[in-house]
């Protein structure tokens, strides 16, 4: 219910590499993307909008490389918890739109 609707989110826009499944029930929920700038750069103009995000290889450079994503330029990783509410799944998607 909450993460689905930013996987179809990020799914459905051309400039935006999802990672891993695009169905809810088959992921946990981090979810991790690669756009057309570095993963970190995205994180710091996300900050500034209220959305805590991560950016860069996290720790997973050999798999990066094997997915054909170059760790220095890394991805985008959000994560939700039991308290995240629809409102914050919104406010995420519309600061994408921002950044993105």
């Amino acid at each position: 219910k909450l993460l689905q609707p930013l996987l179809d989110y990020v799914r459905d826009k051309n400039s935006v590499r999802l990672i891993g499944p695009s169905d809810a029930t088959q992921k946990a929920a981090t979810v991790a993307m690669v756009g057309q700038k570095p993963g970190a750069k995205l994180a710091a103009e996300l900050a500034p909008l209220g959305v805590m995000a991560g950016g860069g290889d996290f720790y997973g450079v050999r798999c990066m490389d094997a997915m054909g994503i170059d760790p220095s330029f890394g991805a985008l990783r959000v994560s939700f918890v039991h308290y995240t509410t629809q409102e914050e799944v919104k406010k995420l998607i519309n600061a994408l739109d921002h950044v993105l």
